[in-house]
């Protein structure tokens, strides 16, 4: 577990160093709007302003939105089907589509409240929970890649699914990042740190992806690139996984 994390965080390094410019574009409205939402907060507060509270609401909501879409380019990126070009166009690439959109906000409210409902027993079977679901997202925009239908919940018990075995590693990794959100404030900055972390839990997904791939009965989606940077099928080495929906059970969408 620990050589994996390792490789991941040293994937994602790679990357950002040798492409610094384009996640700092890439990344660039979400550290806008993080900036409009701090000194909007301490603004607010001053004045105990209940709208500015919402308009603060939202401008989280659409970041946590756009920082959805950007994941969704640097899965590409790390799947090799994706280029390092045009990062401001990619930085929306949540609204690309409507489905992408959509999805990711019902997804969102729907694991919040899942998350929320098992909080309220305690906070350990929350955190499982929320970590059980993290890939919910991921899987749903792959399927719609793929022009497959599938459901919120249905996404959300993928989620669980792969990620079974795989919790602690995920949770593990997050407190890796302790130490470099720390360094952020004396010495390293946030629009290094940040890309860097997000790259490497993009890269957890892709290879919990891969490794579905190989145990799946139906067999691998093979994603790659040619000469252009345009995805295609075909023979590579990388193997992308799309589960079944029609493997799991009704039942199975209702465990939660």
């Amino acid at each position: 577990m620990t050589s994996r994390r390792r490789q991941l965080k040293r994937d994602a390094k790679g990357f950002l160093d040798s492409n610094f410019s384009f996640y700092l574009l890439l990344f660039l409205p979400v550290y806008i709007l993080g900036i409009a939402s701090f000194f909007g907060s301490m603004a607010f507060n001053l004045n105990d302003n209940t709208a500015g509270g919402n308009w603060l609401s939202l401008l989280s909501l659409v970041s946590s939105l756009l920082a959805v879409g950007i994941s969704f380019v640097m899965i590409d990126l790390q799947r090799g089907v994706g280029e390092f070009s045009e990062p401001v166009s990619k930085s929306f690439t949540i609204f690309n589509r409507g489905a992408y959109f959509l999805g990711s906000l019902a997804l969102m409210i729907i694991v919040w409240i899942f998350t929320f409902l098992w909080s309220l027993l305690l906070i350990v079977p929350g955190i499982v929970k929320s970590l059980a679901y993290s890939q919910a997202i991921f899987i749903y925009r792959d399927y719609l890649d793929q022009g497959k239908k599938i459901g919120f919940l249905e996404a959300i018990t993928l989620s669980r699914k792969m990620m079974d075995g795989h919790k602690w590693e995920y949770f593990v990794m997050g407190l890796s990042f302790i130490g470099w959100s720390l360094a952020c404030i004396i010495v390293i900055p946030i629009i290094w740190v940040y890309p860097y972390m997000n790259q490497t839990f993009a890269n957890f997904y892709v290879k919990l992806a891969a490794e579905g791939a190989e145990t799946t009965d139906d067999g691998p989606t093979i994603v790659t690139s040619d000469d252009s940077g345009k995805s295609k099928s075909g023979s590579a080495p990388t193997e992308t996984f799309y589960p079944d929906s029609k493997s799991h059970s009704d039942d199975d969408l209702h465990q939660e």
